[in-house]
């Protein structure tokens, strides 16, 4: 009987065959030490499992918990500072984040960083970068384990209560959220190790040994996240980090609060200062500044089409400057269909289709924002969606009984309510309900529903992160017409199809 035997190789996020500079006179650095190299313990983690939500029921401890950083901070607004490296600097504009549903009340101070300050930022990251990418694996998920399970356990209702109060999430639209923000962080860590550990060592012929290194990107990332997801704008700067990259962070303005949480709880769970870099700033600054830097090694952003579509174009024109070839990920705005066949569910497909549009006021990258409707069953589904919208409760956050609140900023409540005129001066569009906005004391818009002649129609077109819903209807036994219309928009993350005919769903 023989033991087996395993070792772990350092890994960051790219193999090191991989094509990354341009040679060794556009500055590339001497190769690493053959210390990194050396087999160590490895770990093998179970699969984790995704994290439990937690209702926030009258009389439960969740729901006192939370209800008591609700009133700290709506008592005590934060003032959140510029994090460059060690370094706290409010060195910046002073400014604001207001409560989307009460725009007179203060969400947090933030200090909005000057070119100077977002250079520093880079140079922090680049210059951390390499001490850690050699930071073991096992060192460097550990301390990002440790952080996942700070956000699941102590700082779980401070991270909820300030999304409520600075992006006006309901709680449980926070706490989903979170469990989100926790799925990723630990699946990354758990798909990291296992990308370790995978093929470390390949059998060589005689007196030959291969491995298989990884490695971080030499330079500095980074993360431009954005304002309607707190899971996605926290894993976009989180992630990097676990492959060994070090990261300058530009969160959403609408999302500095949440975001600054999550980042002090990774500052308590041990993460080096450097590694992450937290800087808010004019986005065109940042961009400016980020896109002109030699050091860019990758951005990873979450946002409007229009500005990655910028993002690349930027990037693309400065390539000859850069020491390296810099990565972009990124994702666009969603103009998400729903189909409903003569065959569906009517009650499943309006359950589904009010919260896909609705939840957190149809601000997020999945809602659903076009409905094609089988003719047949049209004006029943029509009815029903109708009902349930109004029946809606519509108010701030604070409430429990609350389904959706405020858009999370003024621009995004002025082009709503833009596409909400233009609508109503539309004589071939039919207002089924909804269609009232007031912004005298929260960016409040009604949950609103259009009936629209063709799916070539602005509403069904366009991107509007928004709680409003177009709705057209299509041949019964038509399917090419069917995937004519729903291609008609550029933006689409997602989709769904409700039917009980199995052939079609296919």
């Amino acid at each position: 009987m023989f033991r087996s035997a395993s070792v772990k190789l350092q890994v960051a996020c790219r193999p090191s065959g991989t094509v990354q500079k341009r040679g060794m006179a556009r500055g590339a650095r001497s190769p690493r030490v053959a210390s990194a190299l050396q087999p160590q313990c490895a770990v093998f983690p179970r699969a984790p499992r995704n994290e439990r939500v937690l209702e926030h029921c009258a009389g439960t401890k969740e729901r006192e918990c939370l209800t008591h950083e609700l009133t700290a901070l709506t008592r005590n607004p934060d003032n959140i500072p510029i994090i460059l490296g060690p370094e706290k600097t409010t060195n910046g504009d002073c400014c604001l984040q207001a409560m989307p549903f009460d725009h007179q009340l203060i969400a947090a101070y933030f200090h909005r960083a000057w070119p100077d300050s977002i250079a520093q930022a880079m140079e922090v990251a680049t210059a951390c970068q390499p001490s850690w990418e050699r930071t073991s694996v096992d060192e460097r998920c550990g301390v990002l384990e440790r952080a996942t399970d700070m956000l699941a356990g102590a700082f779980r209702q401070r991270v909820i209560a300030a999304a409520m109060i600075g992006q006006g999430m309901t709680a449980i639209q926070a706490e989903l959220n979170m469990c989100q923000l926790i799925d990723y962080l630990r699946f990354g860590c758990y798909f990291m190790r296992e990308l370790t550990r995978s093929k470390s060592l390949i059998e060589g012929g005689d007196n030959a040994i291969n491995h298989n290194q990884y490695h971080g990107l030499e330079g500095f990332w980074a993360a431009i996240t954005p304002y309607n997801s707190l899971a996605y704008a926290a894993q976009l700067a989180i992630i990097p980090a676990i492959v060994g990259n070090c990261v300058v962070w530009k969160p959403s303005e609408h999302s500095v609060l949440a975001c600054y949480r999550v980042f002090e709880c990774l500052q308590c769970a041990g993460l080096p200062p450097g590694v992450i870099n937290f800087v808010p700033a004019d986005e065109d600054c940042f961009l400016e500044a980020v896109c002109a830097n030699k050091d860019l090694a990758g951005i990873s952003f979450g946002g409007t089409t229009r500005t990655l579509e910028h993002i690349w174009r930027t990037v693309g024109a400065n390539i000859d400057q850069y020491t390296r070839f810099p990565r972009i990920v990124g994702t666009g705005s969603g103009k998400n269909f729903h189909v409903v066949h003569s065959s569906a569910n009517l009650a499943n497909a309006v359950a589904c289709t009010v919260r896909a549009a609705f939840e957190m006021a149809g601000q997020k990258s999945s809602s659903c924002s076009r409905v094609f409707v089988a003719q047949s069953v049209l004006d029943r589904f029509t009815q029903c969606l109708a009902q349930v919208a109004q029946s809606l409760v519509v108010c701030h956050p604070l409430d429990y009984r609350c389904f959706t609140s405020a858009l999370a900023s003024q621009d995004g409540y002025n082009k709503v309510y833009g596409f909400l005129e233009r609508a109503c001066r539309d004589g071939a569009v039919r207002m089924v309900c909804g269609g009232r906005a007031d912004a005298a004391v929260g960016y409040f818009v009604e949950p609103t529903v259009f009936l629209v002649p063709e799916p070539t129609h602005d509403l069904m077109c366009h991107e509007l992160r928004g709680p409003v819903l177009a709705i057209c209807g299509f041949p019964d036994n038509d399917p090419e017409a069917l995937v004519w219309a729903v291609s008609q928009s550029q933006y689409a993350i997602t989709g769904s199809i409700f039917a009980r005919v199995s052939r079609l769903a296919l």
